[in-house]
C-alpha cells in the first residue's frame, strides 16, 4: 500500500518529544511568567526617581500603562511570530523569542539612558517576544503529542504558567538576599530592580540554551 492511499493521520507521523524536551518546553513558559510577575511589583518605587513631582496616583498609572504595553507587544507579535513558525519552523521561532526576550529585559538596565519613554518600548518589545514563546510552546507539544496525552500536557503548561507568575515574588526575595550580600561586600552594589532584571535574564538564557540543545530541526520538531 502507497503512502497516498494511507489515511491522513498514517502518513504524517510526527517525532514524540522526549522527557527533556517538554522540560524545557515548560521552562520556557515558567520563565516568561515568571520574569512578569517578578518586575511588575517593583515597577512603582523603581519609576519615582525617574519621574519627580509625580503623585503616586501617576506612578501607578503609568505602572497600569506599562502592563498594558506588554499586553499590546503580545496582541501585536502572536499572530506574526504563528505565521513564522508554520513557515520557519518553530525550534528557530522560539529560540528568537527566548533571545529576543533576553535581550529586551537586559535593555531596561539601561532605562536611564532613555527614561519612562524607553521602558515603554523596552516591556512593548518584551511582550512581542514572550508571543514567540507561550503560544508557540502549546502549538509545538499540541503536533508532536498523541491526542489521548494532550489535554494532561496543556493542563501541565497551564499549570507552569500560573507557577511561574507566582515565583515572581520568591525571584524578588532571592534578589533580596543577593542584594544584602553585595552591600556588605561592593561598595555601590545594585538595586532590588537591577537584580531582578539579572536573574530574569539569566532563567531566560539559560532556557534558550536548553531549548536550543534539545529541540531537533524544524524538519523532525517543525
Amino acid at each position: 500500500m502507497t503512502d497516498r492511499a494511507l489515511p491522513v493521520d498514517l502518513r504524517v507521523r510526527p517525532v514524540p518529544l522526549t522527557r527533556w524536551q517538554l522540560v524545557w518546553l515548560a521552562a520556557a513558559v515558567f520563565v516568561a511568567s515568571a520574569g512578569y510577575g517578578a518586575l511588575m511589583p517593583l515597577l512603582p518605587k523603581w519609576l519615582a526617581p525617574m519621574m519627580p513631582g509625580s503623585s503616586p496616583a501617576e506612578i501607578a498609572r503609568h505602572v497600569g500603562m506599562l502592563s498594558g504595553a506588554y499586553a499590546a507587544g503580545v496582541l501585536f507579535g502572536a499572530p506574526l511570530w504563528g505565521f513564522a513558525s508554520d513557515r520557519f519552523g518553530r525550534k528557530l521561532i522560539l529560540t528568537i523569542g527566548m533571545l529576543g526576550y533576553v535581550t529586551s529585559v537586559l535593555l531596561l538596565l539601561a532605562s536611564d539612558l532613555y527614561q519612562v519613554r524607553g521602558i515603554y518600548a523596552m516591556r512593548a518589545a518584551t511582550g512581542f517576544f514572550v508571543a514567540a514563546i507561550v503560544p508557540i510552546v502549546p502549538a509545538l507539544v499540541a503536533a508532536h503529542t498523541p491526542a489521548a496525552q494532550r489535554a494532561r500536557r496543556f493542563a501541565w503548561l497551564s499549570g507552569m504558567s500560573l507557577i511561574g507568575f507566582l515565583f515572581g515574588p520568591g525571584l524578588i526575595a532571592l534578589a533580596e538576599g543577593i542584594s544584602h550580600w553585595l552591600g556588605e561586600a561592593l561598595p555601590g552594589s545594585p538595586t532590588l530592580t537591577q537584580i531582578v532584571i539579572v536573574l530574569s535574564a539569566l532563567l531566560g538564557a539559560i532556557t534558550m540554551i536548553g531549548l536550543a540543545a534539545t529541540l531537533p530541526g524544524s524538519t523532525a520538531v517543525g
